[in-house]
């Protein structure tokens, strides 16, 4: 990791920042030293974690309000960094939304809205932003995929696919910016606590009890400690690399029947 004279100046670039997960990117890496760039389409949300970090740990923070399932949110990204000389070292893709519908309930918006959010914003960040850290030899990069992508679920199945990509997409070009001394490291986590199962709260307390679930802050703290050793892959919790064998062996079948009987009743 970086010591305290390496971090001045250096500049963090965080998408879907204005709450849960992307939060937690935000405030650890304030806290240890790093100027941040946070982009999310909640502008009001945005100016108010840039004036609690700002106040809290002193850095300089910059704000960018845009929608990043638009096809034009790279480059646009790229473009306001060139503009105000802020140079990225570290490339958090975080932003997604999560999907549970059958394929063919799904709008057309929607669809192509999640499907660039998902698969075109993460890979263009990375190349845009990736080919600046080659060039300077130095650089991290971190895209949060999930525990879903190993298996074909039912009801997910725009959500768990575009996930795999991110997985396998990361780890190809983890090793394409190895020689250039840049990291890449994908996250696949399981369920995260930031309200989106809605469970009541003595379920939540057990699950992150017994190791189902995580908190946001601990798994970006977790998964900032990988990235700063330039991991390929980081899972988080014992039970969830324990399960991914049972994944891998659960018929498709037995998960259709189970999530068509949970989308019917």
């Amino acid at each position: 990791m970086y010591s305290e004279r390496d971090r001045k100046d250096k500049t963090a670039l965080i998408t879907g920042a204005a709450s849960g997960i992307g939060f937690a990117f935000a405030d650890n890496l304030a806290r240890q030293g790093y100027d941040l760039l946070i982009v999310d389409i909640q502008e009001d949300k945005i100016t108010q974690v840039a004036e609690q970090l700002k106040n809290t740990y002193h850095i300089n923070i910059h704000t960018l309000a845009l929608d990043l399932s638009t096809t034009d949110a790279p480059e646009t990204i790229h473009a306001f960094c060139r503009e105000n000389n802020i140079a990225i070292h570290i490339l958090i893709s975080n932003a997604g939304r999560f999907l549970f519908d059958a394929i063919t309930d799904v709008e057309n918006d929607a669809y192509n809205a999640f499907l660039q959010l998902h698969l075109n914003t993460p890979a263009k960040l990375c190349k845009l932003f990736g080919d600046d850290m080659k060039r300077r030899r130095e650089g991290y990069i971190l895209t949060m995929s999930s525990l879903s992508a190993w298996m074909p679920y039912p009801y997910l199945s725009l959500y768990a696919s575009t996930k795999r990509f991110l997985r396998t997409f990361s780890r190809a070009i983890h090793f394409e910016f190895s020689p250039y001394n840049v990291g890449v490291t994908t996250v696949c986590p399981g369920a995260v606590d930031t309200g989106l199962f809605n469970l009541k709260p003595k379920l939540r307390t057990l699950a992150k009890t017994i190791g189902v679930m995580t908190t946001p802050d601990a798994l970006a703290k977790r998964a900032l400690r990988r990235m700063f050793r330039k991991r390929v892959t980081y899972i988080p919790g014992i039970i969830n690399k324990i399960s991914l064998p049972l994944l891998a062996v659960t018929p498709v079948r037995m998960l259709a029947f189970l999530y068509g009987k949970i989308k019917i009743t």
